[in-house]
């Protein structure tokens, strides 16, 4: 059951991000990263990407940002690409949240939640663990410091890094 749902969403997940880089570049100037560059997901092929959905009022994503600068730092430098997706309506609250919370990875800001709205996302922060091919790996909705070592574990695997 568990292959099927994944298959699902890979089977949607693929056509979704290329829309969603259609939106940013014709209907959302901004939704851009922190130099204005627009998202392409495309860029990463070749990668393990790890897309995080956030908001600067959900408690669980700050307590996340931590553990997503640590991944950053253990396994940038061997293909994983993290990247934050912020769906704060107003850029500053973002950027507020960035100055308390600094994040060492990528963040591109979504204020419309376009690509959220495509996933019925059901909470944050959500995120989605997409291999080198761009195929869906694995998704989970929150954050929980107990489940560290397990998602970490996930993200060598996809890196093919031996346990």
């Amino acid at each position: 059951m568990r292959l099927i749902k994944s298959s699902l969403i890979v089977a949607t997940l693929i056509p979704l991000l290329i829309f969603f880089v259609a939106e940013i570049d014709a209907a959302q100037p901004q939704g851009r990263d922190k130099q204005r560059s627009a998202f392409d997901l495309e860029q990463y092929r070749g990668r393990v990407v790890l897309l995080d959905f956030w908001a600067s009022w959900c408690g669980p994503c700050r307590e996340a940002f931590p553990w997503l600068n640590e991944m950053h730092r253990k396994y940038h430098g061997v293909g994983l690409e993290i990247i934050g997706i912020n769906l704060d309506e107003a850029r500053r609250e973002a950027e507020q949240f960035l100055t308390n919370t600094p994040a060492e990875f990528t963040i591109y800001f979504d204020p419309k939640g376009v690509l959220a709205k495509r996933y019925d996302l059901q909470g944050m922060p959500a995120s989605y663990l997409i291999g080198m091919d761009g195929r869906l790996l694995v998704e989970h909705t929150g954050f929980f410091r107990s489940q560290a070592a397990e998602r970490e574990a996930e993200i060598r695997q996809a890196l093919n890094l031996v346990p």
